[in-house]
This record gives structure tokens, C-alpha cells and sequence, in this order.
């Protein structure tokens, strides 16, 4: 639940205080009673009148939670519903290089790459197409494009890291994979404003809902934890990507400028090559540098790739609830407070008592 002016949920504070004073009233008022001297009489004036204890409270507690229900609607509440994207199709781009085996990610830096991917695929809605690269000294298509998402987990978890780092070669064969509608016209200009991964917000200051930009038919997410040391040159490939009109997401993971174990023979990941790509190809640049960080940038992603959300006022609901529990709260004090006798009803010391 979100709300567009949360700022109004302080005077909640205030039905506190007035029930804390409610709560002081009434032990002032036990230590201010005065001692009855014969007990027998006064309990057989009170054996008609029904016993408020405990219950006299109830409207007082209900007044103070109708004005928290009010303050609450004034609050603006609000539910954010996931509505699915257009389909669109995505190529995860994964480094299995022998770097992949540094375990300063638990429990390997792969494993933890796999997991992470495996976790972005049950994210996207049905009809999405997804497809796996893996690089290292070579890049090849480990799973074409394809709407069956147990394919695509089942090649994730066949990969085995070897070998050195060609990121320029994963990048051109996962541009080759893309089916042709997917590319941009000559006409067409590619993606420019980058895709936003915050699914935190939802409102505007006004209270009018966030949109987000419009997700191009296909999109390229790579991750590597190393420098490129083999192949082509990955800005050839971005410039590829960039005239193509798909936007290429780069994830870095592991270390930053130095070398970590499992066979790492790098000097860590090379940030400003995966920044550059992005920014040239109109995707955006993310660091991991432990599992957890991974787990959420790739939920982030396929949340801001793969839905929309949709705001759906409930302060309404909130309001009536206030109203009924206001509502009941007088009915209550004016049926269970009221001293004066019932119809047909004696008095205490019987119908002639003055």
C-alpha cells in the first residue's frame, strides 16, 4: 500500500494522545469516588441496571479508531496492481569464463549468476521470448528465443565455466539471435531514455500515477565479472546494438579492481567498458558485488521490463469505515451508557420511590 500525502498519517499520533488522556480520566476518576458505607443496599439498588464494566470504554476506543480510519483516507491510500507489458523479447547474455569460479560470491560467482537469472525468468509475465548466450573465449547460442520458460531454465543451469572473456562476442551472438522484427527501421531512432527499475514508487507529487517509458521489442541483458581479453571489440558490437535499436543492460559482479580467487586472472571487472555500453546503446549499468545485490538487480529488471502497475485508489473504503465505526460508537454510548430506566423497567427502590 502506498499513499500520495503519507504526511497526513501523523495525526494517527493524535488519537493516541487523546486515548492516553481517556486512559488518565478514568483513573482519576477511581481514585476521586467516594466510600459508600452499606454495600448491601447499594448492591441492591444497582441488581437492575446491567454492568457497564469493561464495555463503557468501547465507544471511546471507537470514536479515536474512526479518526485514525479518517486520517487514513485523507492519506490518499492506494493499491499498485502488476498489469503485463507488450511481449517483448530478451536475451540474457551470461559469463561463463573461468573467473565464474571465484567464490567470494556464495557459493560461486556462477551459481550465483545462474540463480539470479533463473529467479529474473519466473519474473516475466507468459509470452514473453527469452534467450541464453554464455561467453568465455567463445560466445555461443546456448538457447534460442523461445515463449517456454523451462527451456530457458534448463539451458541455464547446463552452464559450466571455461576459458578467458570474449564480451564483444557475446553481444554480436546475441544480436544474431534476435529474430528481425525485433530491429529498428533506419528511420527509427533507438532507445534513448533508459528503462527505470524503480517499482518502489507509483505517484507522481499530484498523485497521478508513474509511467514508465515504452520497452523496445527486444532487449540484451549482459553480465560478466572480468575484463574483455579475447574476440571482437564489444563497442564494435555496441555500435551494432545501438544502430539495431536494442538496448544493452550490463551487470558487473565479483571484484572491482582486484583480483578475487577461483582462477580469476583478471584485475577485476572492467566498469567503464559495461558503462559505456550501455550508455551507447540507451541501457543502463548495474554493480553487484555479493549475491543478494544480483537477486535484486535482476528482480528490479524483469519488474520494470516485463509490468506495469497500476494505481487503484482504495481511500474510499477507508472513509465508509470511518463513518460505520463513528456511527456505531454513538449508537453504543447512547444503548450501553444511558442510565435512565427502560420502559416498563423499576427504579432501583420500586415504582414509588422519591
Amino acid at each position: 500500500m502506498e499513499f500520495a500525502v503519507s504526511t497526513v498519517l501523523w495525526w494517527i499520533a493524535g488519537g493516541a494522545v487523546l486515548l492516553a488522556a481517556y486512559a488518565w480520566s478514568q483513573t482519576r476518576r477511581a481514585r476521586d469516588a467516594v466510600p459508600f458505607p452499606d454495600v448491601s443496599l447499594l448492591r441492591a439498588a444497582m441488581a437492575t441496571r446491567p454492568s457497564t464494566a469493561g464495555r463503557r470504554h468501547a465507544p471511546a476506543v471507537l470514536t479515536v479508531a474512526a479518526l485514525a480510519l479518517a486520517a487514513v483516507a485523507i492519506a490518499r491510500p492506494a493499491l499498485r496492481t502488476p498489469i503485463p507489458r507488450e511481449r517483448t523479447t530478451i536475451v540474457l547474455v551470461l559469463d561463463v569464463s573461468g573467473s565464474m569460479t571465484g567464490r567470494d560470491v556464495f557459493p560461486t560467482r556462477l551459481e550465483a549468476a545462474k540463480s539470479a537469472a533463473r529467479g529474473f525468468v519466473n519474473t516475466l509475465p507468459a509470452g514473453f521470448r527469452v534467450g541464453v548466450v554464455s561467453f568465455s573465449s567463445q560466445a555461443s547460442l546456448v538457447q534460442p528465443v523461445t515463449e517456454d520458460m523451462r527451456l530457458v531454465r534448463s539451458a541455464i543451469d547446463q552452464l559450466q565455466p571455461d576459458g578467458g572473456t570474449a564480451i564483444g562476442d557475446g553481444l554480436q551472438v546475441a544480436l544474431a539471435s534476435l529474430p528481425p522484427e525485433t530491429f529498428a527501421t533506419p528511420s527509427e531512432a533507438p532507445l534513448t531514455q533508459p528503462v527505470s527499475t524503480d517499482v518502489q514508487g507509483g505517484v507522481k507529487p499530484d498523485g497521478s500515477p508513474l509511467t514508465a517509458p515504452p520497452i523496445p521489442p527486444a532487449v540484451v541483458l549482459l553480465l560478466t565479472d572480468g575484463q574483455n581479453t579475447e574476440g571482437p571489440d564489444p563497442q564494435t558490437a555496441a555500435s551494432d546494438a545501438r544502430t539495431s535499436g536494442i538496448p544493452v543492460f550490463t551487470i558487473g559482479m565479483g571484484g572491482r579492481g582486484n583480483p578475487f580467487g577461483g582462477g580469476n586472472r583478471g584485475n577485476g571487472v572492467d566498469e567503464t567498458l559495461l558503462q559505456e555500453i550501455a550508455a551507447q546503446t540507451g541501457g543502463q549499468y548495474y554493480f553487484a558485488p555479493g549475491a543478494g545485490e544480483l537477486n535484486r538487480i535482476y528482480g528490479d529488471l524483469g519488474r520494470a521490463l516485463g509490468w506495469d502497475w497500476e494505481r487503484y485508489d482504495i481511500g474510499q473504503y477507508f472513509a465508509i469505515a470511518s463513518l460505520v465505526t463513528l456511527t456505531l460508537a454513538s449508537i453504543l454510548a447512547s444503548w450501553w451508557l444511558d442510565r435512565s430506566p427502560r420502559p416498563g423497567q423499576a427504579t432501583p427502590f420500586g415504582a414509588g420511590a422519591r
